[in-house]
Protein backbone atom coordinates (compact mmCIF):
# COMPACT_ATOMS: atom_id res chain seq x y z
CA UNK A 1 0.00 0.00 0.00
CA UNK A 2 1.14 3.46 -0.30
CA UNK A 3 0.17 6.58 1.65
CA UNK A 4 1.15 9.69 -0.52
CA UNK A 5 2.85 9.77 -4.10
CA UNK A 6 5.19 12.26 -3.66
CA UNK A 7 5.61 14.49 -0.57
CA UNK A 8 6.44 13.59 3.11
CA UNK A 9 6.72 15.89 6.00
CA UNK A 10 8.80 14.17 8.85
CA UNK A 11 9.48 14.97 12.05
CA UNK A 12 10.62 12.82 15.50
CA UNK A 13 8.41 12.10 17.69
CA UNK A 14 8.02 11.83 21.90
CA UNK A 15 8.47 8.17 21.50
CA UNK A 16 11.94 8.54 19.12
CA UNK A 17 10.65 7.50 16.50
CA UNK A 18 10.60 9.35 12.96
CA UNK A 19 7.44 9.63 11.79
CA UNK A 20 5.75 11.47 8.38
CA UNK A 21 2.41 13.21 7.14
CA UNK A 22 2.04 13.28 3.12
CA UNK A 23 -0.43 16.65 2.75
CA UNK A 24 -2.01 15.81 -0.62
CA UNK A 25 -5.04 14.19 -1.50
CA UNK A 26 -4.12 13.36 -5.18
CA UNK A 27 -1.00 11.76 -7.04
CA UNK A 28 0.51 13.80 -10.21
CA UNK A 29 2.65 11.28 -11.76
CA UNK A 30 4.81 10.97 -14.89
CA UNK A 31 2.34 8.43 -17.28
CA UNK A 32 5.22 6.97 -19.43
CA UNK A 33 5.50 3.52 -19.02
CA UNK A 34 2.45 3.12 -16.45
CA UNK A 35 0.98 -0.30 -17.72
CA UNK A 36 -0.83 -3.27 -16.86
CA UNK A 37 2.39 -5.34 -15.27
CA UNK A 38 3.86 -2.35 -13.48
CA UNK A 39 0.72 -0.40 -12.52
CA UNK A 40 -2.53 -2.63 -12.02
CA UNK A 41 -4.27 -0.69 -9.63
CA UNK A 42 -3.73 2.68 -11.17
CA UNK A 43 -4.37 1.42 -14.56
CA UNK A 44 -7.60 0.33 -13.39
CA UNK A 45 -8.48 3.79 -12.67
CA UNK A 46 -7.05 5.28 -16.12
CA UNK A 47 -9.02 2.81 -17.80
CA UNK A 48 -11.93 2.16 -15.90
CA UNK A 49 -15.27 4.03 -15.07
CA UNK A 50 -16.06 6.36 -12.37
CA UNK A 51 -12.43 7.87 -11.43
CA UNK A 52 -12.12 12.27 -13.14
CA UNK A 53 -8.45 12.08 -14.18
CA UNK A 54 -6.48 15.07 -15.45
CA UNK A 55 -4.15 14.49 -18.54
CA UNK A 56 -1.26 16.21 -19.81
CA UNK A 57 1.06 16.27 -23.08
CA UNK A 58 -0.64 12.70 -23.66
CA UNK A 59 -2.27 11.51 -27.86
CA UNK A 60 -5.71 11.67 -27.90
CA UNK A 61 -7.79 10.42 -30.41
CA UNK A 62 -11.33 10.12 -30.19
CA UNK A 63 -11.54 11.50 -26.38
CA UNK A 64 -8.94 8.50 -25.13
CA UNK A 65 -5.81 9.18 -23.87
CA UNK A 66 -2.53 7.21 -24.86
CA UNK A 67 0.76 7.49 -24.10
CA UNK A 68 4.38 5.57 -24.43
CA UNK A 69 5.08 2.53 -22.54
CA UNK A 70 1.21 1.68 -21.52
CA UNK A 71 1.64 -2.19 -23.19
CA UNK A 72 -1.61 -1.36 -25.53
CA UNK A 73 -1.94 -0.67 -29.20
CA UNK A 74 -2.22 2.91 -30.06
CA UNK A 75 -3.72 4.87 -32.92
CA UNK A 76 -1.66 6.07 -35.95
CA UNK A 77 -2.93 9.45 -35.11
CA UNK A 78 -4.73 12.07 -33.02
CA UNK A 79 -3.79 15.32 -31.18
CA UNK A 80 -0.75 15.46 -28.73
CA UNK A 81 1.90 18.38 -27.06
CA UNK A 82 2.92 18.88 -30.75
CA UNK A 83 -0.41 19.37 -32.20
CA UNK A 84 -1.91 17.09 -35.08
CA UNK A 85 0.52 14.06 -34.58
CA UNK A 86 0.30 10.77 -37.03
CA UNK A 87 2.91 7.62 -36.88
CA UNK A 88 6.07 8.69 -38.13
CA UNK A 89 5.87 12.40 -37.83
CA UNK A 90 9.42 13.97 -37.40
CA UNK A 91 10.31 17.57 -36.09
CA UNK A 92 11.97 20.33 -37.22
CA UNK A 93 15.65 18.22 -36.37
CA UNK A 94 14.26 15.39 -38.18
CA UNK A 95 13.74 13.54 -35.22
CA UNK A 96 10.37 11.00 -34.73
CA UNK A 97 8.00 12.52 -32.40
CA UNK A 98 7.01 10.29 -29.96
CA UNK A 99 2.83 9.65 -29.28
CA UNK A 100 3.47 11.42 -25.83
CA UNK A 101 5.91 13.60 -23.90
CA UNK A 102 7.97 12.55 -21.45
CA UNK A 103 6.69 14.71 -19.39
CA UNK A 104 3.40 13.34 -20.09
CA UNK A 105 1.51 13.37 -16.54
CA UNK A 106 -1.81 11.91 -14.76
CA UNK A 107 -3.24 13.67 -11.80
CA UNK A 108 -6.27 12.07 -9.85
CA UNK A 109 -7.66 11.41 -6.29
CA UNK A 110 -5.02 8.85 -4.33
CA UNK A 111 -8.35 7.48 -2.51
CA UNK A 112 -9.37 5.98 -6.02
CA UNK A 113 -6.65 4.00 -6.10
CA UNK A 114 -7.22 0.44 -4.47
CA UNK A 115 -4.06 0.23 -2.90
CA UNK A 116 -4.14 3.48 -0.82
CA UNK A 117 -3.55 3.40 2.68
CA UNK A 118 -6.81 5.99 2.79
CA UNK A 119 -6.93 5.84 6.54
CA UNK A 120 -3.71 6.33 7.18
CA UNK A 121 -3.14 9.19 5.20
CA UNK A 122 -5.43 11.35 7.10
CA UNK A 123 -4.40 10.42 10.51
CA UNK A 124 -2.51 13.60 11.68
CA UNK A 125 0.18 11.37 13.67
CA UNK A 126 1.75 9.89 10.85
CA UNK A 127 3.08 6.59 9.93
CA UNK A 128 6.09 5.34 11.58
CA UNK A 129 9.17 5.52 8.81
CA UNK A 130 11.43 2.46 8.93
CA UNK A 131 13.65 3.03 5.93
CA UNK A 132 14.71 5.95 3.45
CA UNK A 133 15.75 5.55 -0.12
CA UNK A 134 17.39 7.51 -2.59
CA UNK A 135 16.94 6.56 -6.00
CA UNK A 136 19.57 7.45 -9.32
CA UNK A 137 19.99 6.55 -12.39
CA UNK A 138 23.10 4.54 -12.42
CA UNK A 139 23.75 2.30 -15.39
CA UNK A 140 27.48 1.14 -14.03
CA UNK A 141 27.96 1.24 -10.87
CA UNK A 142 26.02 1.03 -8.30
CA UNK A 143 24.47 -2.35 -6.92
CA UNK A 144 20.20 -2.52 -7.21
CA UNK A 145 19.99 -2.04 -3.56
CA UNK A 146 22.33 -1.37 -0.53
CA UNK A 147 21.66 -0.47 2.84
CA UNK A 148 23.83 2.24 5.02
CA UNK A 149 26.28 1.01 7.95
CA UNK A 150 24.81 4.24 9.78
CA UNK A 151 23.13 7.33 9.51
CA UNK A 152 26.30 9.38 8.85
CA UNK A 153 26.98 6.46 5.64
CA UNK A 154 23.17 6.98 5.07
CA UNK A 155 23.39 11.02 4.10
CA UNK A 156 26.47 10.20 2.34
CA UNK A 157 24.34 7.81 0.30
CA UNK A 158 21.87 10.93 -0.46
CA UNK A 159 24.29 13.10 -1.49
CA UNK A 160 25.66 10.98 -3.72
CA UNK A 161 23.13 10.02 -6.20
CA UNK A 162 23.63 10.71 -9.87
CA UNK A 163 21.91 9.94 -13.17
CA UNK A 164 23.17 9.25 -16.28
CA UNK A 165 23.57 12.04 -18.69
CA UNK A 166 20.34 12.13 -20.68
CA UNK A 167 17.80 10.16 -18.00
CA UNK A 168 15.74 8.86 -20.52
CA UNK A 169 17.99 6.99 -22.03
CA UNK A 170 19.25 3.72 -20.99
CA UNK A 171 23.24 2.78 -20.66
CA UNK A 172 24.11 6.63 -21.48
CA UNK A 173 27.40 8.03 -21.12
CA UNK A 174 28.68 10.15 -18.74
CA UNK A 175 26.64 11.11 -15.13
CA UNK A 176 25.22 13.98 -13.31
CA UNK A 177 25.33 14.57 -10.16
CA UNK A 178 21.79 14.70 -8.46
CA UNK A 179 22.23 14.98 -4.68
CA UNK A 180 19.49 13.85 -2.88
CA UNK A 181 17.80 13.18 -6.75
CA UNK A 182 16.26 16.39 -5.47
CA UNK A 183 18.87 18.83 -6.45
CA UNK A 184 16.33 21.47 -7.50
CA UNK A 185 14.19 21.60 -4.65
CA UNK A 186 17.00 22.30 -1.97
CA UNK A 187 15.46 25.62 -0.41
CA UNK A 188 18.79 27.32 -0.01
CA UNK A 189 22.90 26.93 0.49
CA UNK A 190 23.45 23.21 -0.29
CA UNK A 191 25.92 22.83 2.73
CA UNK A 192 23.09 24.04 5.21
CA UNK A 193 20.59 21.28 3.74
CA UNK A 194 23.12 18.74 4.54
CA UNK A 195 24.06 19.73 8.12
CA UNK A 196 20.45 19.32 8.33
CA UNK A 197 20.57 16.40 7.33
CA UNK A 198 23.21 15.03 8.83
CA UNK A 199 21.40 16.74 12.74
CA UNK A 200 18.05 15.39 11.78
CA UNK A 201 19.18 11.59 11.56
CA UNK A 202 21.62 11.53 14.45
CA UNK A 203 19.13 13.74 16.59
CA UNK A 204 20.00 12.51 19.97
CA UNK A 205 15.96 12.14 20.39
CA UNK A 206 15.68 9.47 18.24
CA UNK A 207 15.68 6.02 19.69
CA UNK A 208 17.78 3.07 18.25
CA UNK A 209 14.52 1.31 17.61
CA UNK A 210 13.38 4.42 15.79
CA UNK A 211 16.24 5.39 13.67
CA UNK A 212 15.62 4.26 9.98
CA UNK A 213 17.30 2.12 8.13
CA UNK A 214 19.16 4.56 5.00
CA UNK A 215 19.01 2.81 2.04
CA UNK A 216 20.01 3.18 -2.28
CA UNK A 217 18.34 2.33 -4.90
CA UNK A 218 19.27 1.32 -8.62
CA UNK A 219 17.22 0.23 -11.35
CA UNK A 220 19.35 1.19 -14.42
CA UNK A 221 21.96 -1.08 -14.42
CA UNK A 222 23.06 -2.13 -17.71
CA UNK A 223 24.15 -5.71 -19.28
CA UNK A 224 26.55 -4.14 -20.98
CA UNK A 225 28.29 -2.91 -18.45
CA UNK A 226 28.20 -5.68 -16.16
CA UNK A 227 30.04 -7.61 -18.82
CA UNK A 228 26.74 -9.20 -20.30
CA UNK A 229 25.75 -10.14 -23.54
CA UNK A 230 22.19 -8.96 -23.22
CA UNK A 231 20.86 -5.83 -23.66
CA UNK A 232 18.90 -3.48 -21.97
CA UNK A 233 18.62 -2.96 -18.42
CA UNK A 234 19.62 -5.98 -15.85
CA UNK A 235 16.02 -6.13 -14.53
CA UNK A 236 12.60 -5.06 -14.76
CA UNK A 237 10.24 -2.85 -12.84
CA UNK A 238 8.87 -5.52 -11.16
CA UNK A 239 12.13 -6.21 -9.79
CA UNK A 240 11.67 -2.85 -7.43
CA UNK A 241 9.05 -5.06 -5.08
CA UNK A 242 11.77 -7.17 -4.60
CA UNK A 243 14.37 -4.46 -3.49
CA UNK A 244 12.27 -2.87 -1.28
CA UNK A 245 10.86 -6.24 -0.08
CA UNK A 246 14.37 -7.35 0.73
CA UNK A 247 14.63 -3.66 2.94
CA UNK A 248 11.74 -3.94 4.69
CA UNK A 249 13.09 -7.91 5.90
CA UNK A 250 16.19 -6.36 6.64
CA UNK A 251 14.76 -3.31 8.60
CA UNK A 252 13.28 -5.48 10.98
CA UNK A 253 15.99 -7.81 11.53
CA UNK A 254 14.57 -10.58 9.68
CA UNK A 255 17.56 -11.33 7.26
CA UNK A 256 21.51 -10.93 7.40
CA UNK A 257 23.80 -8.88 4.80
CA UNK A 258 26.85 -8.73 3.46
CA UNK A 259 29.33 -6.35 5.04
CA UNK A 260 30.96 -3.80 2.16
CA UNK A 261 32.77 -0.90 2.02
CA UNK A 262 29.55 0.41 0.72
CA UNK A 263 27.18 -0.43 2.56
CA UNK A 264 25.40 -4.32 3.47
CA UNK A 265 23.93 -5.76 0.77
CA UNK A 266 21.80 -8.46 0.59
CA UNK A 267 22.40 -12.35 0.26
CA UNK A 268 21.20 -14.09 -2.42
CA UNK A 269 18.82 -16.88 -1.00
CA UNK A 270 16.78 -14.18 0.47
CA UNK A 271 16.56 -12.37 -2.82
CA UNK A 272 15.75 -15.71 -4.80
CA UNK A 273 12.60 -16.23 -1.93
CA UNK A 274 11.45 -12.52 -2.35
CA UNK A 275 11.62 -13.30 -6.69
CA UNK A 276 9.41 -16.66 -5.98
CA UNK A 277 6.63 -14.05 -4.55
CA UNK A 278 6.47 -12.27 -7.55
CA UNK A 279 6.77 -15.89 -9.98
CA UNK A 280 10.05 -14.89 -11.73
CA UNK A 281 13.20 -17.22 -11.65
CA UNK A 282 16.63 -15.45 -9.92
CA UNK A 283 19.69 -17.13 -11.10
CA UNK A 284 23.17 -16.71 -9.09
CA UNK A 285 24.60 -15.89 -12.50
CA UNK A 286 21.81 -12.65 -12.37
CA UNK A 287 23.00 -11.59 -8.80
CA UNK A 288 26.02 -12.01 -9.36
CA UNK A 289 26.17 -9.64 -12.09
CA UNK A 290 23.88 -7.27 -9.96
CA UNK A 291 25.77 -7.38 -7.22
CA UNK A 292 29.37 -7.28 -7.88
CA UNK A 293 31.61 -4.75 -6.91
CA UNK A 294 33.37 -2.71 -9.12
CA UNK A 295 36.19 -1.18 -7.39
CA UNK A 296 37.59 0.92 -10.05
CA UNK A 297 34.32 2.73 -11.01
CA UNK A 298 32.87 2.73 -7.05
CA UNK A 299 36.41 4.87 -6.25
CA UNK A 300 35.98 6.69 -9.33
CA UNK A 301 32.82 7.77 -8.13
CA UNK A 302 33.45 8.99 -4.87
CA UNK A 303 36.62 10.93 -6.12
CA UNK A 304 33.87 12.77 -8.24
CA UNK A 305 31.41 13.46 -5.32
CA UNK A 306 34.64 14.59 -3.11
CA UNK A 307 36.13 17.38 -6.06
CA UNK A 308 32.48 18.36 -6.72
CA UNK A 309 31.99 18.87 -3.10
CA UNK A 310 34.99 20.38 -2.07
CA UNK A 311 34.21 23.34 -4.01
CA UNK A 312 31.26 24.17 -1.93
CA UNK A 313 31.56 26.13 0.92
CA UNK A 314 31.09 25.13 4.97
CA UNK A 315 30.04 21.27 4.37
CA UNK A 316 29.49 19.18 7.51
CA UNK A 317 32.82 16.79 7.32
CA UNK A 318 30.91 13.99 7.89
CA UNK A 319 30.43 13.63 4.42
CA UNK A 320 34.01 13.48 3.73
CA UNK A 321 35.06 11.73 6.48
CA UNK A 322 32.39 8.72 5.15
CA UNK A 323 33.91 9.03 1.48
CA UNK A 324 37.69 8.67 2.97
CA UNK A 325 37.27 5.47 5.07
CA UNK A 326 35.03 4.13 2.26
CA UNK A 327 37.99 4.61 -0.40
CA UNK A 328 40.47 3.07 2.21
CA UNK A 329 38.39 0.00 2.65
CA UNK A 330 37.36 -0.48 -0.99
CA UNK A 331 41.30 0.28 -1.78
CA UNK A 332 42.11 -3.11 0.57
CA UNK A 333 39.24 -4.87 -0.99
CA UNK A 334 40.89 -4.40 -3.95
CA UNK A 335 44.38 -5.54 -2.58
CA UNK A 336 42.67 -8.94 -1.99
CA UNK A 337 40.56 -9.92 -4.31
CA UNK A 338 40.66 -7.65 -7.58
CA UNK A 339 39.29 -5.10 -9.02
CA UNK A 340 36.16 -6.96 -9.55
CA UNK A 341 34.31 -8.24 -6.18
CA UNK A 342 31.50 -10.82 -6.26
CA UNK A 343 29.43 -11.75 -3.48
CA UNK A 344 30.81 -14.90 -2.82
CA UNK A 345 33.76 -12.94 -2.21
CA UNK A 346 31.90 -11.25 0.70
CA UNK A 347 30.54 -13.78 3.00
Amino acid sequence: DFIGDDLAQMWIAQDGTVRAVNPEKGIFGIVEDVNREGDPYLMDCLRGDGTEVIWSNVLVDDGVPHWAGNGEPHPDHGLNFQGEWHEGKKDANGKEVPISHKNARCTLLCSAIKNHATEANADPAGVPVKVVTYSGRDADTMPPVWAAKDNDHGVAVGASIVSAATATEIGASGVRRQPWANAPFIPGPLADYMDTQFKFYNNPALSKEGKPIMAGLNYFLTHADRGSDGKGLLGEKRDVKVWLGWLELFAHGDVEALDTPIGYLPKYEDLKKLFAGIDKEYPKSLYDKQFALYIDKIVERIELQTEAYSKEENLPPQLFEVYTAQKAELSALKDKHGPIVQPDQLS
